[in-house]
């Protein structure tokens, strides 16, 4: 299963979700974009990936890290307000699994994050899911 496949695919199923209430998500990017026009966007950063084979299969699960760029304006109570709403969305987001070329994929959220970044020299609040995609593949051996 090619990587870009999986992240296009957690992609599209973010896009196609409704925000938390109150929010527009502009632009959700497969692969880190030169600069993030818009606010609030996502961008998937793909990390390591693990492998394990059983009777005729393969597992494969890619750790991603799913990142909500937010606009760092406003009182504290607002931008907390803003990380909160968009950690829960987060969260909750890939509850159901994604299905890629007849197979499924199960993405799962292990933890989550709030904090700050700096993108092409603009400052953003973040709010990060940590998900693992994970793909298994069934293999024909031959000798």
């Amino acid at each position: 299963m090619n990587d870009l496949d999986i992240l296009d695919a957690m992609a599209a199923h973010l896009d196609a979700l409704t925000p938390p209430t109150g929010y527009a998500v502009r632009n959700v990017y497969a692969t880190p974009p030169d600069a993030i026009a818009v606010v609030p966007s996502i961008v998937l950063l793909p990390g390591s990936d693990s492998i394990s084979y059983g009777a005729g299969n393969r597992t494969t699960t890619l750790t991603v890290s799913v990142v909500a760029y937010l606009q760092p304006a406003g009182g504290f109570e607002r931008k907390y307000r803003d990380l909160f709403e968009f950690r829960s969305w987060l969260r909750d987001s890939f509850r159901t699994g994604l299905t890629l070329s007849g197979a499924s994929v199960q993405v799962s959220v292990t933890g989550t994050a709030l904090g700050t970044d700096t993108w092409a020299d603009q400052d953003y609040l973040t709010c990060t899911a940590t998900t693992e995609a994970t793909i298994v593949e069934m293999l024909a051996f031959t000798a």
